[in-house]
């Protein structure tokens, strides 16, 4: 869809997507058995690397299913912020 990226980060990674305002509209991973993406709103890692296990006032959540779609977008205010489990490939659609 026209003014939506899409973002690709694979196994272990912690990272920044994108900083400021924003919707996100999906995200999908190469679906290996307990992989785990956990998304926050945040514009950087001010409290270093991110926690799979725990969330925060600022997680939109943890996600576990291959291909999460949200049809009406989850907006964010700061930044979108990412952390995977490991040996896996993700990929997320934002705008």
């Amino acid at each position: 869809m026209p003014g939506r990226s899409s973002y690709n980060f694979s196994s272990g990674s912690n990272t920044v997507a994108k900083r400021g305002m924003g919707t996100l509209w999906s995200i999908s991973h190469s679906g290996i058995a307990g992989t785990v993406v956990r998304v926050d709103d945040a514009h950087s890692f001010n409290q270093g690397v991110l926690d799979l296990n725990a969330t925060s006032s600022n997680t939109i959540g943890r996600f576990s299913d291959a291909n999460t779609q949200f049809p009406n977008g989850i907006g964010f205010n700061s930044g979108l912020v990412f952390a995977a489990s490991s040996n896996s490939t993700v990929t997320v659609e934002y705008e």
